[in-house]
């Protein structure tokens, strides 16, 4: 089991992001690749009957999703990975972490369009909106159980070198309107038992499937600082961006919203970035209660 090098998290602070190559030893990736067959086909197993997983592609939007826990102590050992926890504790700055959510997929060649836009994934993370790095209280992360290669659907992802001074309202930026963002995005190619840290404020994205054979195994998890009860996407965060919850959310008094996960007046939360990030994302609600109360 290895550790993080000063580098790594260094590069993570500098980029908005790090890949960690080679995270999993070879018996930790075996383990886990012995539980993900209770739920989930290998290329083998699908390519030969494939009408057999069509009920479980058509429910899944042809990516299958497990949800933690699992029945394997393999894949639950990931999401609570010694080293992970020791490096969301230390990006967090606080012992006090919990886990957000955690996620087993697999994307199969030939099945659906994977194709995404450069997001930021705080939109359903979150009702608020992101602090700084520095003050960061949601960190993401994917763990890769297969090779990724460009052919087989990496991920790609943006230096915040080149986001750090832009607004993060719209979530989602397509190539027709961002060609700039889209020139400096990186494809994430890795060995089996590599992960991806990243931050709520890094654009992003998942990619399609290009070769004609293959699955692409992945593992989608995020610790919380577990204080903040306006993070993390298992609450009523994940619905965040549904036009219900808005509404809810401009209509509400302040009770109301911290009700549901939203920070509460005179939290430290609130300073002049995070209050003009929330009337960009919410134009009509009175935001003159936090205003009032706000950090400097």
């Amino acid at each position: 089991m290895r550790a993080i090098s000063d580098d790594e998290l260094e590069r993570w602070h500098a980029h908005g992001y790090v890949v960690i190559e080679h995270l999993l030893d070879s018996l930790e990736l075996a383990a886990v690749r012995e539980n993900i067959a209770m739920y989930l086909p290998s290329w083998d197993q699908y390519s030969a009957d494939p009408n057999r997983y069509s009920a479980l592609m058509a429910a899944t939007n042809n990516w299958p999703v497990q949800s933690f826990p699992f029945a394997g102590s393999a894949l639950n050992g990931i999401c609570t990975h010694r080293v992970l926890i020791a490096l969301a504790r230390q990006l967090l700055a606080t012992d006090d972490v919990a886990l957000s959510h955690s996620r087993l997929r697999g994307k199969y060649a030939g099945t659906g369009d994977h194709e995404q836009e450069l997001h930021v994934d705080y939109w359903n993370n979150t009702l608020a909106y992101p602090t700084r790095d520095e003050q960061i209280v949601d960190l993401p992360c994917i763990i890769y159980y297969t090779d990724v290669t460009i052919d087989l659907g990496p991920t790609y992802v943006v230096s915040q070198q080149h986001t750090k001074a832009d607004p993060l309202v719209p979530f989602f930026r397509p190539r027709t309107e961002f060609q700039d963002l889209y020139s400096n995005e990186i494809p994430v190619t890795v060995p089996a038992g590599s992960a991806l840290l990243y931050s709520m404020r890094t654009f992003h994205r998942g990619s399609a499937m290009h070769a004609s054979e293959g699955v692409r195994f992945s593992h989608h998890m995020s610790w919380r600082n577990a204080r903040m009860r306006w993070a993390g996407q298992c609450t009523f965060q994940h619905d965040g961006g549904r036009p219900e919850m808005d509404r809810f959310l401009e209509q509400a008094t302040p009770e109301q919203r911290e009700l549901v996960g939203f920070p509460p007046v005179g939290d430290p939360y609130w300073n002049q970035e995070t209050i003009a990030g929330i009337q960009a994302r919410y134009p009509t609600m009175d935001t003159a209660p936090y205003e009032r109360r706000r950090s400097t």
